[in-house]
């Protein structure tokens, strides 16, 4: 056997230890990696349409789970994690502040808007013909306030 018979023979054999280890991996070869995915498409596909209360074929279904159960016993399904997840919420949103240190001094305008005071009732009218002797009195300024009263 030559030389190149002989490297030809070990990577040969490189190559299908390589496919051994893919596949085991659920990397490599058909009815592994790829298979998984689109079964794991389908099986997505099948509960959108019932989420949506749309028909989906419930034999297809039992089909595909039993097609996904053969794969995870072989190990041919790689990680069982979502791919997409929801955004994570925005710094701040939907959170409470924390409260003010101590020494803290709130600034000016921000506190909170007292209401509108209530209105004044109006003047009495002291017209001497109807006012009463506690109305004139009152209505008489002082001696003292220089206006020369009575």
């Amino acid at each position: 056997m030559g030389f190149l018979d002989k490297a030809k023979a070990a990577a040969n054999e490189l190559a299908t230890k390589a496919d051994t280890a893919l596949s085991g991996a659920g990397l490599g070869g058909p009815g592994t990696g790829g298979d998984a995915d689109a079964h794991l498409r389908d099986l997505g596909v099948l509960t959108y349409l019932e989420a949506t209360s749309r028909p989906a074929d419930d034999g297809e279904r039992r089909r595909v789970i039993a097609a996904l159960e053969r794969m995870e016993q072989q190990g041919a399904l790689r990680s069982l994690t979502l791919r997409t997840t929801a955004a994570p919420p925005a710094p701040g949103a939907g959170s409470v502040p924390p409260p003010p240190g101590p020494g803290h001094t709130p600034p000016q305008g921000s506190g909170p808007v007292p209401p509108p005071r209530p209105p004044r009732p109006p003047a009495r009218a002291l017209h001497p013909e109807h006012a009463h002797a506690t109305d004139r009195a009152a209505a008489t300024p002082p001696s003292w306030a220089g206006g020369g009263g009575a």
